[in-house]
C-alpha cells in the first residue's frame, strides 16, 4: 500500500511540474521567440521531467507527509503560473539534495522566462512604433500634390498615392502585389524605373524629365528617382521610390516669356529700321522736293506713334498682370461706358465709311468694375473691328443680360478669323497672317482685353468669326443684381 502511494506521488510530481512549465512557457512560445530560446526552453523542460523520474524513485524511499507535501507545492505552482522553489532543502538525505537541484535550475528557468517576456514586450513595442511610423509616413505620401511610386527589390508596387493613381489611370490595393508593369503601362516611365533599379548602387539620386503623351495633350514631369540601400555593407538594393512632378506649365510659362522677349524685339525692329532708314535720307540731302520731306517726316512721325502705342501697350499689359495697376472698382452702367467709346470710334468709322451702330438697352445694366478698365477693352475691340473691317462695311455694339451676366457684343462684317486662329488671338503678340495682311497691330490689344475682363472682373471673352463674313467678340460680365 505504502509502494502504491509512493508510485502515486512519483506520477504526481511529474505531471506537476511538467504542467507548470508548460503554463509558464506557453506565452514565451507565443510571442515568436528565436530557435535558440525555444531549444532552451525544450531543454529545461526534459531536464525537469528527467528529474522528475529521479526524484520520483528517490521519494519513493521518504515518508509519505514529505511527498505530499512536495506535491501539494508543485500543483500549487501550476495552478497558479509561478516559478518557485519546489522542495524543501533542509533535510539532508536524498530527497533533500534532489530538492536543491530541482530549485538551483527552476531559478534559472525563472530567470531565462522573465528576460525572454522582456524581451518579447521590447519587440511588441518596437514592431507598435515602427507600424505607427509607418502609417504616419503613408499618410504623408498619400497627402503630397506630385505622385509618389515606391517599388520593391523585386519590381512589386508596394506604395503609390492619390496623385500618382491619377496620372497612370490605376487604382493602388495595399493588401494586394502586383509587377510594377502590370499596374503602370507607360513604357518610358517603367524603363525609368528599371534603370534606377539596375544602376540604383552607384547612383543613389537622379532627376529626369519625361514627356507623357503627344502632341498638344502632352505632359512634362521632372521625375526624381531615389534608391533605397540596405546591408551592412550597403550592397543591396531593396526599393526604387519615384517622385513625379509636373512641369509642364512651368515649361509653357518659360516658352511664352522667350516668345514675348522675341516677339517684342521683332515688333521693335520694324519701325526702327523705317525711322531710321527716313532720317538718314533726310540727313544725306536726299530729298528732292518739298513734298518728298514732308512725306519722308509724315513716315517717321506715323513710325514714332506706332512704337509708343506698343510701349504703351506692353508696359499696361505687364502692370495689369503683376497687379501694380490700382483697381477702383464701383457699380457701373454698361451702357454708358459703350456710349462713350462709340462717340470716340465715330471718326475713325467715318474716314473708312463704315456705318457704326450702338444698339444700347434702355435699362442700364450694372456691373461692379473699374471704368477705366472696362472702357479701354471694349475701346480696343471697337477699335480692331473698325480696323480689320473694309470700307463700306458695319459695326454694331449691343448689350443685353443673359443669366446673371450682362453681354456686351461687338459684331462686324470684317475679314474673320480662320478657325486655326480663333483660339489663339487673345495670346500676346499672336497675329494670323490673314489680319496680318489687312491692317497693322502689335497683337496685344486683346491680350490686354481678355486679362481686364477675366482676371480683373471675373468674367469671360469668347469670339465666333466666320471667313469673308465678319466677327463677334463677346464680353461677359457679373451683373449687379
Amino acid at each position: 500500500m505504502i509502494e502504491l502511494r509512493r508510485a502515486a506521488a512519483v506520477v504526481f510530481l511529474f505531471l506537476g511540474v511538467g504542467v507548470a512549465l508548460h503554463l509558464l512557457l506557453e506565452p514565451v512560445r507565443e510571442a515568436g521567440q528565436p530557435a535558440a530560446v525555444k531549444a532552451m526552453t525544450l531543454g529545461a523542460g526534459m531536464a525537469l521531467a528527467v528529474l522528475g523520474i529521479v526524484g520520483g524513485f528517490l521519494i519513493a524511499r521518504v515518508p509519505k507527509e514529505r511527498i505530499s507535501s512536495v506535491t501539494d507545492h508543485l500543483e500549487d505552482m501550476a495552478r497558479r503560473g509561478t516559478i518557485g522553489l519546489a522542495i524543501s532543502e533542509t533535510e539532508a538525505d536524498a530527497l533533500g539534495r534532489l530538492g536543491h537541484a530541482i530549485n538551483h535550475y527552476l531559478s534559472f528557468v525563472k530567470e531565462e522566462v522573465e528576460q525572454s517576456h522582456l524581451a518579447a514586450k521590447e519587440r511588441q513595442i518596437q514592431t507598435k512604433v515602427l507600424d505607427a511610423e509607418k502609417r504616419h509616413i503613408e499618410a504623408v505620401i498619400r497627402a503630397i500634390s506630385d505622385g509618389v511610386v515606391v517599388t520593391d527589390a523585386f519590381g512589386d508596387l508596394v506604395l503609390a498615392n492619390a496623385a500618382a493613381e491619377d496620372t497612370f489611370g490605376f487604382k493602388f490595393d495595399p493588401a494586394v502585389r502586383r509587377p510594377i508593369e502590370e499596374v503602370i503601362t507607360d513604357k518610358g516611365f517603367l524603363a525609368l524605373v528599371d534603370d534606377m533599379r539596375e544602376t540604383g548602387l552607384f547612383t543613389s539620386h537622379r532627376a529626369v524629365e519625361w514627356i507623357q503623351g503627344a502632341g498638344g495633350e502632352a505632359r512634362i514631369w521632372r521625375v526624381i528617382l531615389n534608391t533605397v540601400v540596405e546591408g551592412k555593407r550597403r550592397d543591396r538594393i531593396s526599393g526604387v521610390v519615384a517622385v513625379l512632378h509636373d512641369v509642364t506649365k512651368e515649361k509653357e510659362i518659360a516658352r511664352m516669356k522667350s516668345d514675348f522677349v522675341s516677339n517684342v524685339s521683332h515688333e521693335l525692329k520694324a519701325p526702327l529700321a523705317s525711322l531710321r532708314a527716313y532720317t538718314e535720307m533726310l540727313v544725306d540731302g536726299e530729298v528732292k522736293s518739298e513734298a518728298e520731306t514732308r512725306e519722308y517726316l509724315h513716315v517717321i512721325g506715323t513710325e514714332t506713334d506706332r512704337m509708343s502705342r506698343l510701349i504703351d501697350n506692353i508696359l499696361n499689359l505687364s502692370r495689369l498682370e503683376s497687379g501694380l495697376v490700382p483697381v477702383n472698382k464701383a457699380d457701373l452702367a454698361v451702357t454708358e461706358i459703350l456710349r462713350d467709346v462709340a462717340d470716340v470710334m465715330a471718326s475713325q468709322a467715318v474716314q473708312k465709311n463704315i456705318r457704326l451702330e450702338a444698339d444700347l438697352a434702355p435699362v442700364f445694366f450694372r456691373v461692379h468694375g473699374d471704368r477705366d478698365m472696362l472702357y479701354q477693352a471694349v475701346l480696343n475691340v471697337v477699335s480692331n473691328a473698325i480696323k480689320y473691317t473694309p470700307e463700306g462695311g458695319q459695326v454694331r455694339i449691343s448689350t443685353y443680360l443673359d443669366d446673371s451676366a450682362v453681354v456686351v457684343d461687338v459684331a462686324d462684317t470684317g475679314y474673320g478669323i480662320p478657325p486655326e486662329d480663333a483660339g489663339k488671338v487673345f495670346e500676346k503678340f499672336y497675329r494670323s497672317r490673314h489680319s496680318a495682311k489687312a491692317a497693322k497691330g502689335t497683337g496685344l490689344g486683346l491680350a490686354l482685353v481678355k486679362h481686364v475682363v477675366e482676371v480683373v472682373h471675373g468674367g469671360r471673352v469668347t469670339v465666333e468669326s466666320d471667313v469673308g463674313k465678319g466677327s463677334v467678340f463677346r464680353l461677359f460680365l457679373p451683373a449687379v443684381r
